[in-house]
């Protein structure tokens, strides 16, 4: 499961051998430029500068490994209600969408930003690069991400106020700031993940019932490796949880969760921390080189 240096290493390999072996490489065609909005299954066939837009709900954007690029002036209406961000995909207020095979790089203010998106969506094989926010999500439901990463953004993925989002095979690697922010939000699951290397928090949960963290590994993060506050019925199981500066696994003010089967070591002040707000959760079959605060031993 580890990926470290996956993205740029394998992506470098795959063009490298296209040009000695004289395929045609997605990274090399002539680019579309501008605001490109979607009415229909759509799947490009060169690489797009500016942002592509969902105009309608149940269709598909396929990028088919082009690149979405950043342009620093898009056109009037550009991202949010004065159109004054950038985004390189932008879903607002549409139901039943997937996006998939698609690699967002610059300086964007949101990578891929979906808002106010239910009925079952999908994010598959897609990437974003060097954003400020790589992927955000605001006020959506039912969205399921698959294999995609953020890479070396300012955040990698920020979820706001939204419900039943997952991350499956999706990691975050290399942020300045948090990998995964989750905030007043609900049954956001993140399982199979790989998380490495970012500046402050693996993965932080505020105010965010019904978190979950499995099978997942959180190595080398600036802060705490899984930081969880006033979030209660929490699930972290079965994660790998080492090198993070302070401490590995902290829970403050978090009721009546399950914290099982975690190997948690090498980690800075504590490897877990639980504060005497916190009640009602049950730790078990832990490995913990450490511990502090009230956390229960046998654990």
């Amino acid at each position: 499961m580890k990926r470290s240096g996956w993205y740029s290493s394998l992506y470098f390999c795959a063009v490298l051998v296209s040009l000695v072996l004289g395929a045609v490489v997605p990274g090399l065609a002539n680019a579309t430029t501008g605001i490109m909005t979607i009415t229909s299954t759509t799947t490009l066939t060169e690489n797009h500068t500016g942002q592509i837009r969902f105009g309608a709900s149940n269709i598909t954007l396929d990028c088919a490994g082009y690149e979405i690029r950043f342009a620093a002036r898009q056109p009037a209406g550009g991202c949010g209600v004065s159109g004054t961000q950038t985004c390189g995909i932008r879903s607002l207020n549409r139901t039943g969408i997937t996006i998939r095979g698609c690699d967002v790089v610059g300086a964007y203010s949101y990578g891929i930003w979906i808002q106010g998106t239910s009925t079952t969506s999908t994010v598959r094989d897609s990437s974003v690069t060097d954003a400020m926010v790589g992927f955000r999500v605001d006020a959506a439901s039912n969205l399921q991400f698959f294999n995609s990463a953020a890479v070396s953004n300012n955040a990698g993925f920020e979820i706001r106020d939204s419900t039943d989002v997952m991350f499956t095979s999706t990691d975050a690697v290399y942020s300045t700031g948090d990998g995964f922010d989750i905030n007043d939000s609900t049954d956001v699951r993140i399982q199979y993940g790989f998380v490495f290397a970012n500046g402050v928090n693996g993965i932080e949960f505020d105010d965010s019932p019904g978190s979950s963290v499995l099978n997942t590994e959180v190595l080398n993060n600036g802060q705490h490796g899984v930081s969880l506050d006033n979030s209660s019925a929490i699930y972290i199981s079965a994660n790998e949880i080492h090198g993070n500066v302070e401490n590995g696994l902290r829970l403050q003010n978090c009721d009546n969760g399950t914290v099982r089967y975690n190997l948690v070591d090498n980690n800075g002040t504590c490897n877990a921390n639980q504060d005497a707000a916190s009640s009602g959760n049950t730790w078990t079959g832990n490995t913990l080189q450490n511990w502090c605060g009230t956390v229960p031993n046998p654990h």
